[in-house]
């Protein structure tokens, strides 16, 4: 190897203006939809889960031990005096992590006709994009 072969800084800067100029021409890719995310009642939860619903509302009110030994609470709106429960923040629960709610997309309120057709969803497959949705 010479000294000729080092790439001189003049050389170098002028590269890498071509190379940002080309990515600026770049499309930036489409921010990925986030999956629907479906609000369970404390009675549907229940029967989802197989429990009492006033196993849920202890959850919801005492919580347990955490990983890390904090004390944690399953995370819930509260649009009326019940509780809706997102199934990303009972699966966050069940691991004994905290969960943030700011982190899902904004709740979708259904008609109380849909409401009551929703279908509980299939766990194994991939949800559809959108927003949150009440069941």
């Amino acid at each position: 190897m010479t000294l000729a072969d080092f790439a001189t800084a003049g050389f170098m800067e002028k590269w890498f203006r071509a190379i940002l100029a080309r990515l600026d021409q770049l499309v930036p890719a489409p921010v990925p939809a986030q999956a629907n995310v479906v609000l369970y009642s404390v009675q549907k939860l229940a029967a989802v889960l197989d429990v009492h619903p006033e196993t849920v509302r202890l959850w919801l009110g005492t919580g347990k031990k955490g990983k890390d030994g904090t004390k944690i609470k399953l995370q819930a709106y509260r649009f009326t005096s019940e509780a809706r429960i997102p199934w990303p923040a009972l699966l966050a629960y069940e691991r004994g992590e905290a969960f943030d709610l700011s982190t899902l997309p904004a709740p979708l309120l259904l008609p109380p006709k849909e409401l009551e057709a929703a279908p509980i969803p299939n766990l194994s497959k991939p949800e559809t994009p959108g927003a949150l949705r009440v069941a």
